[in-house]
């Protein structure tokens, strides 16, 4: 697939280098420093920096040929924009918009938008901890599945830390709940020895 990342924090990052390494082909929209920071030596995909609402700059980061636009910068607001200005300057409607806030998300989501919302997943993801349900959930990204499992600790990764198990098997780590049940994204710049209290969250594509 062809798609398009605005944003290059910690999820559009991860999202670029996981989506990367599984031979689809990516541009990034985001600021040069994130762009040299957040990705792997080996991303093969396009790196756009610029101004991340800029017509001409997502433009020319290949839009009108992507079968997916991920709007996930660090606001709200600047990813409503994006998917609103995508939709209506290039007519595309496979646009994904991350929105932390629930509400607005359900707002967006009734105005035919695909929103995503982490503080939801994050509820549902110390939901199930609570009552120990360990299936695995499923989020459509555009044509495709992500598969999203909660792991806790288990022996085999005492003394080992996040960057020791970033991969297992076919999915990687992105994030973990710590003993407060506050969910943080995994980044070399937080990686730590795994505790047991611990309970880290893998994701795959289907």
């Amino acid at each position: 697939m062809n798609i398009l990342i605005i944003g290059c924090g910690q999820l559009g990052s991860q999202l670029a280098n996981l989506l990367d390494a599984q031979n689809h082909d990516i541009a990034i929209i985001g600021p040069k420093q994130n762009l040299i920071n957040n990705l792997n030596e080996n991303f093969s995909g396009i790196l756009v920096p610029g101004n991340q609402l800029d017509v001409e700059t997502i433009k020319s980061a290949g839009v009108e040929n992507c079968d997916c636009t991920i709007c996930v910068t660090e606001s709200d607001n600047k990813n409503i924009m994006l998917a609103q200005l995508i939709k209506s300057k290039f007519n595309l409607s496979n646009i994904i918009v991350r929105i932390l806030d629930p509400i607005k998300c359900e707002i967006y989501s009734q105005m035919g938008y695909n929103t995503i919302s982490p503080t939801v997943l994050a509820f549902e993801s110390i939901y199930a901890k609570i009552f120990e349900i360990n299936a695995p959930k499923y989020v459509d990204l555009g044509k495709s599945t992500m598969k999203i499992k909660t792991v806790p600790f288990e022996k085999w990764m005492k003394n080992k830390t996040f960057l020791d198990v970033e991969y297992l098997n076919s999915s990687k780590l992105l994030g973990f709940l710590n003993e407060n049940d506050e969910l943080n994204l995994f980044s070399n710049e937080n990686n730590r020895e795994i505790q047991k209290s611990d309970r880290l969250i893998y994701v795959s594509m289907n």
